[in-house]
């Protein structure tokens, strides 16, 4: 049986350099992965509930009589946009993509915000 020379070695084991800057890239545990994950999960959950709220507030006001003509036609057209950011949000976690979620995520809130604020109902 042939032995390992120890240079052998110190040259096979110096090749592994690109496999400590690949695993650099890991996570440090499963933990922090589910961790990111779930708040992920409840963004989402967080944008469509308060999406519902501004929808039955906008509604409410509606079916009331409180919002009428021209400001009818502006809480329609914000409502289009909070639901597309919505949408949007929906598919960049489906997507898994981190940046476009949290840009996503910014904007469908801003977008909520400012149809909440047409029915003065801005939860403060």
């Amino acid at each position: 049986m042939k032995r390992i020379s120890p240079l052998c070695l110190l040259l096979a084991l110096s090749a592994c350099g690109g496999i400590t800057n690949a695993v650099n890239g890991i996570p440090a545990s499963p933990t922090t992965v589910a961790n990111s994950t779930t708040l992920d999960e409840q963004g989402v959950l967080a944008a469509e509930l308060a999406y519902k709220a501004a929808r039955v507030a906008v509604e409410t006001g509606v079916d009331a009589g409180l919002i009428k003509g021209p400001t009818a036609a502006k809480v329609a057209q914000l409502d289009r946009r909070a639901f597309a950011a919505l949408g949007v949000v929906r598919k960049a976690y489906a997507a898994g993509n981190a940046a476009s979620y949290a840009s996503a995520l910014t904007r469908a809130r801003a977008a909520i915000a400012d149809l909440l604020t047409l029915t003065g109902k801005t939860g403060a």
